[in-house]
């Protein structure tokens, strides 16, 4: 009786304090709140507050966020290590979690199942597949810069409008030509919105508007349109075997949404760094002027311009949950002891500000990504990063659709750039939004203002 009233008072103390650091742990970072710890804090500023973590307690270290013990790692090196740490770590249970809460679907158990629907990804969302798809998704660029987009100079935002063009050419793609409208678009919107609180488990009644938005998204993405994409029909007629309808319509919201939250915010940058970069934007329309838009792997300037875009604007954590208490070992041999039920973070929005990694790393520089013959490799402490750039996670949860993304976001910018002529009304670019950090790319902060149109035809 004795030990069981030990153990829940420590449970208990762990959640509102991050309890006692036991040999081995890494150091508790002690929060000046019960329970919510440092959530106030990484949302102002996430990065921020992770460097200031590591000046102080180094490259490794425990956080309490929302009653939940977190034990950052910020050494790029160890980083394979914990992606391979597949049987003490796991990713499955903490993505589940978070779906359920923020899209309303129910768990499948059948891991033949669940097998066959990965494999989906990799056979519909990669190799031969990826070129039909990614050919759709430029006809719907056109179809959407058409749409909003006149031969008069038009002023709007530019956030605004990227949205737009992508939200509607990416959903079109997937489900089908009609698909998408403006209601479509602001039910995303509202689900974006909430979407934090929604995974951090605030009941969805409680947020307005996201259960009618939902419930109206979940109709706009029924795979029954004859021009769906083959990805969505085929990881339909494999879900109507596991589950019901109801539920394969959640779990096409939840495709939708992982399809566009950060393509979104990724296109834009990737528009707006170029817009605001002359140099750049004269390489780039260059290089698609002497080959074209139609295979993209011929165009690494663009390519470079894109993964800088992701480098300043990406504050993605990936996170893993400890199966049961062990050692993990990291780059320098060094073994730290993590509980069951605790968290394992990696924060690489922290590599990618680091000068010694990237020099002057808040500049935008459109070809940091090049060297000649082949991408450019990069160092800390002498030795090579194998993994330098990480905007889409690492591991089992990094993202099936990452590869479809990078076209969307190449197409976005090159034929905005190729189509359309804009005038950027303000001098400066608008600050990411930090709130938001820990999902992925970040938003601006605010709109910016110019003026857009299509570009004038030759004469004949």
């Amino acid at each position: 009786m004795l030990a069981s009233l030990r153990s829940g008072f420590t449970r208990v103390a762990d959640r509102f304090t991050g309890g006692a650091q036991r040999g081995g742990e890494p150091p508790i970072v002690r929060p000046r709140l019960p329970f919510l710890g440092h959530a106030l804090e990484m949302g102002r500023d996430l990065t921020a507050m992770l460097r200031a973590c590591q000046r102080e307690h180094g490259d490794v270290f425990t956080l309490l966020v929302a009653g939940q013990r977190m034990h950052f790692i910020l050494d790029p090196f160890s980083f394979p290590h914990v992606l391979k740490a597949r049987d003490e770590l796991d990713f499955h249970e903490v993505g589940e979690e978070i779906g359920r809460r923020a899209f309303g679907y129910t768990s499948l158990h059948a891991e033949t199942g669940l097998d066959e629907v990965t494999a989906i990804y990799r056979d519909h969302l990669k190799t031969s597949a990826l070129g039909p798809m990614t050919e759709r998704m430029a006809d719907r660029l056109q179809a959407a810069f058409d749409r909003f987009a006149g031969d008069e100079w038009r002023e709007e935002g530019l956030f605004a409008f990227s949205g737009r063009c992508i939200f509607m050419a990416g959903m079109e793609t997937l489900f089908g030509v009609g698909a998408a409208d403006e209601q479509s678009l602001a039910d995303f919107q509202r689900l974006d919105r909430w979407f934090t609180l929604l995974a951090a488990g605030v009941p969805v009644a409680a947020l307005p508007g996201v259960v009618k938005a939902r419930e109206r998204l979940k109709l706009r993405v029924d795979p029954q349109r004859p021009d769906a994409s083959a990805f969505v029909r085929v990881r339909d007629q494999v879900l109507s075997r596991l589950t019901t309808r109801s539920n394969r319509q959640h779990l096409q919201v939840a495709i939708l949404w992982a399809s566009q939250a950060n393509t979104l915010p990724a296109a834009f940058w990737s528009l707006a760094h170029l817009l605001r970069d002359a140099r750049g934007r004269s390489a780039v329309t260059a290089e698609i002027a002497a080959h074209g838009l139609a295979d993209l792997k011929r165009l690494p300037i663009l390519y470079s311009s894109m993964c800088e875009s992701l480098r300043l604007t990406s504050e993605s954590l990936t996170m893993r949950l400890v199966r049961r208490d062990c050692q993990l070992t990291l780059a320098d041999d060094r073994k730290i002891s993590v509980r069951a039920g605790d968290r394992v973070m990696l924060a690489p929005q922290v590599m990618h500000r680091d000068p010694e990694v990237f020099e002057s790393p808040e500049e935008f520089r459109h070809d940091r990504f090049l060297a000649d013959g082949g991408p450019r490799q990069f160092y800390k402490n002498g030795q090579r990063l194998t993994i330098p750039l990480m905007p889409y996670g690492g591991g089992v949860s990094m993202c099936p659709g990452r590869y479809l993304a990078n076209n969307e976001i190449m197409l976005f910018a090159g034929m905005a750039l190729t189509n359309l002529e804009f005038e950027l009304l303000e001098p400066d670019l608008p600050p990411i939004n930090k709130g938001r950090a820990g999902l992925g790319v970040l938003p601006p902060i605010r709109e910016i203002r110019c003026r857009i149109r299509r570009r004038p035809r030759a004469s004949a």
